[in-house]
């Protein structure tokens, strides 16, 4: 599937409080922005591992965890942008979530023209400091998660994405299936190179000028793949 249009940017929104759900909802919407909006910090991890956000706008005080456990968790394989969005106002609880690995932190109540800031200086944050990656005739760009092919978008799913982006930072490295599994599906994930395996194919069917003699996306016998140019 080839198309030319650049993806919305994708929120997850992690509140519990009902009232607020909704004016976050609209608040976003009402920007261009698409959301999905969840309570649970259970249910935000299944959403962040089946789908590409460009931010996570997460409260502390979530439906079944605190925010700073589930925020702890998410770093350990992932750095999507995340602004804490709080009641917790003292000084302590904001250095405790920026050192958790928060991107900023808005303190409740907060106006809606802060928090919008906020977004978009978040967002251009990273757009300055994750640049274009490429190999051959293959670019990505990781601020929209865009993949060219000869200068034509591929569509790649969430999770061939995800392997990809990571191949590509490490080129001309072999990384075992256990990293990419790690890295890709979670930390509870080993020791199943065959959720790996499927992706690659279709990576391949993708990428490749010739899927079944791979120049680019390398298996490593035993070992796991590697990128090379």
């Amino acid at each position: 599937m080839i198309s030319t249009t650049a993806l919305p940017i994708q929120l997850l929104v992690l509140e519990d409080a009902p009232g607020l759900q909704s004016f976050l909802h609209t608040l976003l919407q009402s920007q261009g922005y698409q959301s999905m909006i969840q309570a649970e910090g259970q249910q935000g991890f299944a959403l962040l591992k089946d789908h590409s956000f460009d931010l996570i706008l997460l409260d502390l005080g979530l439906a079944d965890m605190d925010g700073i456990e589930w925020l702890t968790q998410v770093r350990t394989w992932s750095d999507v942008p995340v602004i804490v969005i709080s009641a917790r106002g003292k000084e302590q609880d904001k250095v405790r979530a920026l050192d958790s690995g928060a991107n900023d932190y808005v303190t409740k109540p907060f106006s809606s023209a802060e928090l919008l800031a906020r977004v978009r200086a978040t967002l251009r944050q990273q757009q300055k400091t994750a640049k274009p990656l490429a190999f051959a005739n293959i670019k990505l760009d990781p601020v929209q998660r865009l993949v060219t092919k000869a200068g034509e978008q591929v569509h790649l799913t969430k999770t061939e994405y995800d392997i990809l982006l990571l191949l590509v930072r490490h080129l001309g490295s072999a990384l075992t299936h256990n990293q990419i599994l790690q890295q890709v599906w979670g930390e509870h994930y080993q020791d199943r190179p065959e959720y790996i395996r499927v992706h690659m194919a279709q990576l391949r069917q993708k990428l490749e000028d010739n899927p079944s003699a791979p120049r680019h996306l390398k298996t490593e016998a035993g070992v796991g793949y590697r990128l090379c140019e």
